[in-house]
């Protein structure tokens, strides 16, 4: 299955620890003997591949003159619940690192931009939909196309849980025209693309045709935001065997310029609507022909 999942709460945990011994100007060789531990594992741990017991963060959160009640909380939280084991990661056998880090973000973030050039999201596709797109790209795993679809359609439930997170999606407009499956198929995903953008937590914009080049011309991106004392938000971009984690404020600036100029070039909710509706609408007639 190629490198070891990192779970993104420890990720997040990893990079704050460091940001904050950093800025303290401590070294990993004080911070291991705050603990009674190595530097190895001061580095793995600031790299999220394991984690920290309780009196351990706190002794490092002390070392590191952290007195933010708010924020330690917060921390002790992060540290927590990377512990926990999520649905995605007891199907670890099947399941690419990278989707299930994926997965992650999708369920502890707060909201979540997502723009798409080609396919429609998982998150809003139809059985049948999902089975053609991974169809023309089987998983290169021992996965089969069947478990995959079953994966990403379990995914789905997150989008009505009364904690969900607030998702604003982007499409240029080319995918709502891209043929995926049968024209029956390519109708009844975009009926539900608007049953999706229905939902409280939803709103689907789509980018016309008439906008020209915009920000999103260079490909997708997914940029997850979290509102708790630890806030920091992370672009993930997939790629096919491998996965990007952006958090580096200075370079989520671009992807934070990027998502705000396509809100700005998009179509409203309501009038994004109307043209997946008449585009629907256009696949049902030439479907009766």
């Amino acid at each position: 299955m190629g490198q070891p999942v990192t779970t993104v709460r420890r990720m997040r945990l990893g990079m704050e620890l460091r940001r904050m011994r950093e800025n303290a100007r401590v070294s990993q060789n004080s911070a291991a003997d705050a603990i009674d531990g190595s530097d190895t594992k001061i580095s793995r741990v600031e790299a999220g591949r394991t984690s920290l017991t309780r009196l351990e963060l706190d002794a490092l959160l002390d070392l590191y003159g952290i007195t933010d009640r708010e924020f330690r909380t917060g921390l002790l939280e992060l540290n927590r619940t990377a512990r926990q084991r999520g649905w995605w990661q007891q199907r670890g056998d099947v399941m690419a690192p990278k989707l299930q880090e994926l997965i992650e973000l999708e369920t502890t973030a707060t909201r979540i931009f997502e723009y798409e050039p080609i396919v429609i999201p998982g998150l809003f596709q139809t059985r049948e939909y999902a089975h053609a797109v991974i169809s023309g790209f089987p998983p290169p795993t021992d996965l089969t196309v069947e478990d995959a679809v079953r994966i990403r359609l379990d995914r789905q439930p997150l989008l009505e849980q009364p904690d969900a997170p607030w998702i604003v999606c982007v499409l240029d407009e080319a995918v709502l025209h891209r043929r995926i499956g049968s024209r029956a198929v390519m109708a009844d995903q975009l009926g539900k693309l608007i049953e999706v953008n229905r939902l409280p937590r939803v709103s689907i914009r789509v980018v016309p045709y008439s906008s020209g080049a915009h920000a999103g011309t260079d490909g997708s991106f997914r940029l997850f935001g979290y509102s708790s004392p630890v806030d920091m938000d992370i672009v993930f971009l997939e790629q096919k065997q491998s996965r990007i984690f952006i958090e580096d404020e200075a370079d989520l600036v671009p992807y934070r310029v990027a998502a705000e100029q396509l809100c700005d070039r998009a179509l409203t909710p309501e009038a994004s609507e109307r043209l997946i509706a008449a585009i629907a609408a256009d696949f049902h007639e030439d479907q009766q022909e």
